[in-house]
This record gives structure tokens, C-alpha cells and sequence, in this order.
């Protein structure tokens, strides 16, 4: 791997030699050189990556290609979404930026940076788990992860919508987890009352070990890199931290890994990264069907010739694939999907194994998406939020307020999250559609306000809609009737 890796670096240096006079026009190229050296680094260590970017960016001699690729390196393993390439953003980051080899491009930038750093070179895969001594409900102080055990590290908050939908699949893979290890529950808010409903109504996990720190005095958001929650953790029993940033399915499958022997680890980086390759083909026709079409061509090459593991394994990852997508056509092709190649078959999903990592897996999902179908009316709720259209000469641009879902007519309704990535480039994109479509509405419902001002509310909301992905954008028609939903802006 190291020959292929020297050969690819040696093929970049010479491209990148033509654009050593900051010509900007040849950065496109470079960025598509990059894409594929990173892609050829996929899977090396992070002390490996390291190594080889460290390479790419010191053969730059021109200082302004040098910064150019430098922040481009910086950018792409910042917002990696490979587990543990987050370690190359912190290197890159300390080694060319904070140090002051080169400058970021403004000081907000490099201030970004430095937080970024301080609130994840303690919690890194491969580090040893820092330790914690927190408080239990009794006000007893408790150290942990414990050693020579393995441990689960899951920080929450009560007013986190996203945590209530990630409590819940873990609650139940839990419930019929075998594997030995220490379930930590921490909760990171400071309302004693709020934390006694939760850990006895979303988290009454047998064994579970609830604790908080109210008065934050262990440090855990810098140690541990809680910026936002959900944030759950896999340590090993050496006290090494074996996963991060993890949801349930992931959570599972490093288990799966862990337990060893013959049982299949189900959502691999690598089966996922396949399945997106199958369906990117589809590139604009993506639609419903196209699910089925995926599914049936797998069925016909496993079960029809008699391989029941192999059919086992692939549609599988196509459920744990669809269950990580927030695509409209994804969506709306994976009941059927779950129906006749999960919950609808006899004699294949039989084991205690199927039973944890599939069948409740799939169960959950098909609850999920069948909340407020397209083609139903949406729900008579009244939610507090804000009204965004184009500005004209007798109306405000914005309005803030109560809006029951049902009387706003042809409109999107935008359910986000504060602490989600993927919600403020949807937000980001609202002004881009409301400048683009004279006439259009936007709702924007700020679910984690809801959930700390109105609990009551919250979980209404939660339980009328799949709130598990976030954000959730449904385009309404006249009288309520849902037209769409997940929505990409």
C-alpha cells in the first residue's frame, strides 16, 4: 500500500507543479487530484495520513498554492465523515495553522480551528479515554470508564430532539445486547427534575449508569469534544476509545467487530460507501422503485442461487444504508423494501443476532416512516416558529409566532436542530429558495427551543413525525395535505 501511496504522491507533486504560480484557474484540478489521493489514504492510519499530507503540502513552494492546499486537506478530514479521519483535521490543523507555517484565511477562521482542536485531540479513536468523575442521582461521585471493562460513553440533553430519537434505538438494542459492557448515560444539562423524567422514561435501561455534572466541573465538553448532542462513544476494555461521534447502528456494528468470530458486521464503512455507488448510477432518475430494483437484483444474486448468507448480509447493509439516508426517493422506497425483504420473509432472519442488528432495526424504521404519509393531511398542531417569504411592500420578510401546521397553505415546513451540520446548510439554503420562488413560505421550527420551553409539545411532535434525521422538510399544499416529504432544499 505505501509503493501505490508514494506513486500517487509522486503523480500529484508533478500535476501540482504546473500550478505552482497561483494560478486559480488549476485549482480545480488540483482539488480533483486530492479527492483521489484521499481516496486512495481511505483506511491507512491516522499516523499514515498524517505522514502523507504532511508531504503534499511541503512540496508546495508557491506560499499561496501552499495555503490553498493546505486548507483544502484541512477542510476535507474536517468534515470526513469516516470515523477517526477527524484526527488528520486536528494534525493538519496544528501543524500548519496553529503553529503559524501558514496563515488560515482569516482570523475567525484560525479561531475555529483552535476550538476545533482543544474540543477533539483529547477524545480521538486510538487515544486513551480520558477520565471523568462525575455525579449519580444520589450525588455520589463516580470516575469512569471503569477499567478492564468495555464502556459505552452516551452524553444527552432532555431538550435535544435528536437525542429522543437516538435514545429510543438504543434503548432497544440494549435491551437484547448480550455483549458485556458499562452503559454510562450522561446527562449534560443542569435541570434535576428534567433528568429524573428522562432516565426513568426515555432511558430506563437495566444496568444503566445515569450521571451528570451540573456545575461542569470535569471538563467533559473539551475531554470528550460534546459540542453538541447526541454524543456517543465505544471504549475498549484498556480504556482505548474505539469509536465516536457513533449512532446505534454503528454502535453495534464496532460490537460485532469486538465479539469477533463468524457473525457478520452489518453498515462497514466499505459496504456503505458500495451501496452509495449503486445508487449514485440512478444519478437525476433516483426514484422509489429504484429501491426495489437494488433489492431484487440482490435477492436474484444471493437467494436465487442458494445464498442465503450472502442475501442476508447485502440487504442487511441496503437497510442500514437506507436508514442513514435522508433522500425523499430513498425514503419512500424503503416500507416496501423493509416489508417484503425484512419483516416479510419466513426462515431467514431467525437468529438472536438477526433479531438485534436487523429485524429491530427495520421494526423502528417502517414505525418512523410511516408517520404523516404523502398524500395525508397534516396534523392539526400549533408550533411555535418562524414565518419566512420574500419581503414585498405591505409584508415583513419574517414573522415570529404560533402557526397551526393545517392553515398554512402551500408552504415548507422545516424541522431543525441547532447542533446539526446538515440543518444549517438547509437553513442557508431557505434564503436561496425564498430569493428563487416569488411565492414561497417557509416554516422554520426550531425543535431543540421546543423541547426545553415545552416538553409536552416536543414529544407530540416526535411521536407525529420522523424526527430521526434531522432536518425534516415537508412541503404542504392547499389545506394541509402533505405533497412531500424530506425534502432537500
Amino acid at each position: 500500500m505505501k509503493k501505490i501511496l508514494s506513486i500517487l504522491a509522486a503523480v500529484f507533486v508533478a500535476s501540482m507543479a504546473f500550478a505552482q504560480q497561483a494560478d486559480t484557474s488549476r485549482y480545480g484540478a488540483l482539488g480533483a487530484k486530492l479527492d483521489e489521493y484521499f481516496l486512495a489514504l481511505r483506511g491507512e492510519s491516522a499516523q499514515v495520513q498524517n505522514e502523507e499530507v504532511d508531504f503534499i503540502i511541503s512540496s508546495c513552494t508557491d506560499p499561496e498554492v501552499k495555503q490553498w492546499v493546505a486548507l483544502y486537506v484541512y477542510d476535507h478530514y474536517l468534515n470526513s465523515k469516516i470515523m477517526g479521519e477527524e484526527a488528520v483535521a486536528v494534525h493538519t490543523a496544528k501543524e500548519w495553522f496553529l503553529s503559524g507555517k501558514i496563515p488560515m484565511a482569516s482570523d475567525i477562521d484560525l479561531m475555529n480551528a483552535k476550538i476545533f482542536v482543544q474540543f477533539n485531540e483529547s477524545s480521538l479513536v486510538g487515544m486513551k479515554a480520558p477520565s471523568l468523575t462525575l455525579l449519580d442521582s444520589r450525588g455520589a461521585s463516580v470516575t469512569i470508564p471503569e477499567s478492564g471493562k468495555y464502556s459505552v460513553l452516551y452524553f444527552y440533553d432532555t431538550s435535544c430532539a435528536s437525542c429522543k430519537m437516538e435514545s429510543a434505538l438504543l434503548k432497544n438494542y440494549l435491551a437484547t445486547n448480550t455483549f458485556p459492557l458499562e452503559f454510562y448515560a450522561v446527562y449534560t444539562g443542569s435541570d434535576e427534575a428534567s433528568w429524573k423524567r428522562y432516565r426513568e422514561n426515555e432511558l430506563n435501561v437495566s444496568g444503566a449508569v445515569h450521571l451528570w455534572d451540573p456545575q461542569v466541573d470535569s471538563d467533559f465538553q473539551m475531554l470528550y469534544g460534546v459540542l453538541q448532542t447526541p454524543q456517543m462513544l465505544f471504549i475498549g476494555k484498556d480504556g482505548t476509545i474505539l469509536g465516536r461521534k457513533l449512532d446505534t447502528p454503528s454502535l453495534g456494528a464496532l460490537i460485532s467487530l469486538e465479539k469477533g468470530g463468524d457473525e457478520y458486521t452489518y453498515g462497514s464503512q466499505f459496504q456503505m460507501s458500495f451501496m452509495q455507488e449503486l445508487f449514485a448510477q440512478y444519478g437525476e432518475d433516483l426514484k422509489a422503485e429504484s429501491v426495489e430494483e437494488i433489492a431484487s437484483y440482490i435477492a436474484e444474486r444471493t437467494l436465487g442461487e442458494g445464498e442465503l448468507e450472502q442475501y442476508k448480509q447485502m440487504e442487511g447493509d441496503l437497510l442500514y444504508f437506507l436508514y442513514g439516508q435522508s433522500n425523499e426517493a430513498l425514503k419512500a422506497g424503503a416500507i416496501s423494501f423493509i416489508d417484503k425483504y425484512i419483516l416479510g420473509t419466513d426462515g431467514i432472519w431467525t437468529s438472536p443476532s438477526d433479531t438485534v442488528n436487523v429485524i429491530s432495526l427495520a421494526q423502528m424504521m417502517k414505525g418512523l416512516l410511516e408517520r404523516t404519509p404523502v398524500g395525508s393531511k397534516v396534523p392539526d398542531i400549533t408550533v411555535p416558529g418562524v414565518l419566512r417569504r420574500r419581503p414585498c411592500l405591505f409584508r415583513k420578510g419574517t414573522k415570529a409566532g404560533e402557526f397551526r401546521l393545517v392553515k398554512l397553505g402551500s408552504a415548507y415546513v422545516v424541522f431543525y436542530s441547532e447542533g446539526c451540520s446538515s440543518c444549517q446548510e438547509t437553513l442557508q439554503a431557505v434564503d436561496a429558495l425564498i430569493a428563487r420562488e416569488r411565492k414561497a413560505k417557509v416554516l422554520l421550527v426550531d425543535m431543540d427551543a421546543i423541547m426545553s420551553s415545552d416538553a409536552e409539545l416536543g414529544t407530540l411532535l416526535l411521536d407525529t413525525f420522523d424526527l430521526s434525521v434531522m432536518p425534516l422538510v415537508l412541503k404542504l399544499g392547499k389545506g394541509g395535505v402533505i405533497e412531500h416529504k424530506y425534502v432537500e432544499l
